[in-house]
């Protein structure tokens, strides 16, 4: 029988290349698993931008029928403790604050939430959520800013970070953005 050119003689795999195939998957690791916390982080994060929408979209109609927005009270909600990596469950309190807008998110939740009209003017708003999806100890906000006729916009309720700008340095209005004044995630 023809000797088969994938045998050697000796057979097997020699240390440098076991060292070889090690050091290629430790490489790889190196780079898969910080990306694939940060896909984590960010799937986390569309919570906040699909939460954020629906109340600046209810915040739009209540206020087409009322002339006033809500305002959810000073504290986020769901409150009980910080936010983390971890989801908690929405409250009485925050479905309280946020009664008369008709909103409740879907389930447990990473972010507090506030709706603030706290400005002095009577046709602005700015909803925010806050949370720490990576876990690093550090609130990352984003928010919903609509600003009155005149410019004038209203502060977040807990934090009072300004108003999220973009690349450019320009404020963001009337759609949901990362505030990065604050952490990313």
């Amino acid at each position: 029988m023809p000797a088969s050119p994938f045998r050697t003689a000796e057979g097997g795999f020699t240390l440098i290349e076991m060292m070889i195939v090690v050091a290629i998957i430790g490489i790889l690791s190196s780079v898969a698993i910080p990306q694939f916390q940060n896909y984590q982080w960010k799937s986390r994060r569309s919570e906040g931008y699909a939460n954020l929408s629906a109340i600046g979209r209810l915040q739009m109609a209540y206020y087409s029928e009322f002339r006033a927005y809500v305002d959810s009270g000073a504290a986020p909600h769901p409150g009980g403790g910080l936010p983390g990596p971890q989801k908690r469950p929405w409250t009485a309190a925050a479905d309280a604050a946020f009664a008369a807008l008709g909103w409740q998110p879907k389930g447990d939740v990473y972010y507090d939430y506030d709706s603030s009209t706290d400005c002095g003017c009577t046709d602005c708003f700015t909803a925010a959520a806050y949370g720490d999806a990576d876990g690093d100890g550090m609130v990352a906000v984003m928010e919903y800013v609509h600003p009155s006729s005149v410019g004038v916009t209203c502060p977040t309720g807990a934090f009072g970070y300004g108003t999220p700008l973009d690349p450019a340095g320009n404020p963001i209005y009337d759609a949901v953005a990362v505030n990065f004044a604050t952490d990313d995630f």
